[in-house]
């Protein structure tokens, strides 16, 4: 019988200095989807959680797995064994769908997660890491996601990270119209936080590691090259950093040099700088937060901002965990009644065998029966047996539940034993 199994670490058991170190870059990911020791696979990455999800018709241990996630991140199992968590089986199902649903994020019911799962999805099944498990597991995920997002105001109500950095801003800053602020990405989340940005202020300056990505923006903002980023860095009040990079892009010493932070950055006595580092691994070295004048926000600080309508999100998530609860619900009936397709389909291939057996006696019995006769007696115990398969097991399956059909099953088996 085919077991879900994943083990993974989140913000909730690691901080990001930990949780960086298991960014797994694109291409080892996608060489370990097609290189997979196991019988179905998915790796989702994200800025909070390192997961990987595994279908398999072997029993599987938490070390196995554990080892596996530190060996593709070129981590020790003995240093980072202890942040992990494992699950297996129905916690699998609930693990996921409240992932998904974006129940178990630092923003409860953002958006992104289902996006990023979407993806991570996409390419596991495009590379043929995926089989039928996995496909129903994540399918079921998304969809129940869908509709707890249309059936509910949960999604209205939650604040994604980039919503929670432009709180950290506007908390920072009381007047934004004044200011200057830089993004550095232009990803979905860079692209997300330029729409927060915008409705605050007009003065925005951007870079992508592709320049003509951040000349679609010019409309809105100042395009900058990447490798001018310095140069811009001193003329900005806010610097928001959502790029993804496997080393710092931002270091103290160059931070330093392009800023004097005793000087008031936008002509107002006492301004200061914020940079808010929403990569992982992170953009920046978090020590440029030490220099004078520099507050430095990554994304675990972001948890401390206060949530904004916390009364009405818990009596939306209510009813997002009813929805939740439904999805769980029936891709678990679909896992049981998945075995109990699968001996079912035993029984009835026997069935046949059995009744092709007993035509070819009785051929034996008749040589002299002409050809197109003895064609017409092995159609007959053919449809016979699959009569037989459909009216005792198939039927007996629609009415019944999985506990049911196994104990029907067993005493089945034990008779034609």
């Amino acid at each position: 019988m085919r077991k879900i199994y994943m083990a993974g670490m989140s913000h909730k058991v690691a901080e990001i200095a930990v949780r960086e170190k298991f960014y797994i870059p694109m291409d080892v990911k996608t060489n370990a989807l097609s290189n997979s020791p196991f019988d179905e696979l998915l790796i989702l990455a994200t800025c909070n959680r390192t997961e990987v999800y595994v279908a398999s018709d072997r029993d599987l241990t938490d070390v196995e797995l554990v080892q596996y996630v530190c060996k593709l991140a070129g981590q020790s199992y003995d240093d980072f064994a202890k942040f992990f968590y494992f699950k297996s089986g129905d916690e699998v199902a609930h693990h996921v769908m409240n992932v998904c649903a974006g129940l178990d994020s630092v923003a409860m019911g953002e958006d992104q997660i289902l996006h990023q799962i979407g993806r991570a999805y996409e390419t596991a099944h495009q590379l043929n890491a995926t089989g039928n498990t996995l496909n129903k597991l994540f399918q079921s995920a998304i969809h129940t996601t869908k509709r707890i997002k249309t059936e509910t105001n949960l999604s209205k109500l939650s604040c994604n990270i980039p919503f929670l950095a432009m709180k950290q801003v506007q908390h920072t800053f009381d007047d934004l119209e004044n200011r200057t602020v830089y993004i550095v990405g232009l990803g979905e989340m860079g692209s997300l936080m330029l729409k927060y940005v915008q409705e605050n202020t007009t003065k925005i300056f951007a870079s992508s590691k592709t320049f003509a990505n951040a000349e679609k923006f010019a409309d809105v903002l100042t395009p900058v090259k990447f490798e001018d980023r310095y140069q811009v860095i001193g003329k900005c009040d806010v610097v928001i950093l959502c790029s993804a990079c496997q080393e710092p892009i931002i270091t103290k010493e160059e931070f330093e040099r392009a800023c004097h932070p005793e000087r008031s950055v936008s002509g107002v006595e006492g301004s200061k700088r914020l940079v808010i580092d929403l990569g992982s691994p992170r953009n920046a070295e978090s020590s440029v937060g030490e220099l004078a004048g520099v507050q430095y926000v990554c994304v675990d600080d972001l948890e401390k901002v206060v949530s904004e309508n916390r009364r009405l999100r818990m009596i939306e998530l209510e009813a997002a965990q009813k929805i939740l609860k439904e999805g769980i619900d029936e891709f678990l009936q679909w896992m049981r009644m998945d075995e109990v397709s699968k001996q079912i389909s035993v029984h009835a291939e026997r069935m046949l065998k059995s009744a092709n057996e007993e035509s070819d006696k009785l051929l034996r019995s008749m040589p002299d029966l002409p050809e197109e006769d003895r064609h017409r007696v092995q159609m007959m115990y053919e449809r016979f047996a699959k009569k037989m398969a459909n009216d005792f097991l198939y039927k007996v399956k629609a009415e019944n539940s999985p506990e049911d059909v196994q104990v029907f099953l067993k005493c089945l088996g034990a008779n034609n034993d």
